[in-house]
């Protein structure tokens, strides 16, 4: 096989640079001469010399590192989403079981704050409906927090809000919000789960399972509208 400036290598006196030179423009002359190649790698390291072999080693265990960290992240991942799908689940059941709006609110403050890993879980209902031109306190405050483009929103709580979470509105710091629209009417109402934990919420979270609950609720809601209790 022919390799440019070959001629370099029948010279006597060669000048290590240009040898380099010469292979770093024609790898392949170390690549395919597997003799070549063997004597290589069987010399031990010495000073400034380092073995292709213990190179390669040392490239083999960062890579098996790397996959086994990755593969551990991804088993984390799946077992979190895989936790947080049965809290969601065992919310899910409790507020089916609801009687009458009393029923539905203790549950929340109780059985599914604690199922989904929360400090508050509360529901607020508004008088208006999501075609209203007129907009009572809370139905302007889901409008602003969850307008209809964006209703699920996760993250910090920028500023305390006593009308929803009233006298635990400066211990939480983070919440997901979920905007509801229930009944013929389309009424508006709005979920909030908060923590005190910053990081339990956070914008880079998904909102599918939050999103999934608020339309259990809205069913919920909307048969105890049909029945008059709400």
């Amino acid at each position: 096989m022919a390799y440019q400036d070959a001629a370099l290598i029948a010279e006597p006196d060669l000048d290590l640079d240009l040898i380099r030179d010469f292979l770093m423009q024609n790898p392949g002359f170390v690549r395919e001469d597997s003799e070549l190649l063997n004597r290589i790698a069987a010399e031990p390291s010495t000073g400034n010399v380092i073995a292709i072999a213990d190179l390669a080693r040392e490239r083999m265990l960062r890579e098996t590192r790397a996959a086994r960290s990755r593969f551990a992240a991804i088993v984390e991942t799946a077992r979190a989403n895989y936790e947080a799908q049965i809290r969601v689940q065992e919310a899910i059941l409790a507020v089916l079981d609801s009687q009458d709006p009393e029923d539905l609110n203790e549950r929340l403050s109780g059985h599914v704050a604690f199922a989904l890993a929360s400090d508050v879980c509360v529901l607020a209902v508004s008088e208006s409906s999501a075609a209203s031109q007129a907009l009572d306190k809370v139905g302007a405050a889901i409008e602003r927090l969850v307008p209809t483009h964006q209703p699920t929103v996760l993250g910090p709580i920028d500023r305390p809000r006593a009308w929803l979470y009233g006298d635990r509105s400066e211990l939480v710091h983070s919440e997901a919000l979920a905007r509801l629209e229930f009944g013929p009417s389309r009424r508006l109402a709005i979920l909030a789960i908060a923590s005190r934990d910053l990081d339990a919420f956070r914008p880079d979270h998904g909102g599918e399972l939050v999103t999934f609950f608020a339309r259990v609720l809205e069913r919920v809601l909307g048969r105890f509208a049909a029945e008059g209790l709400l």
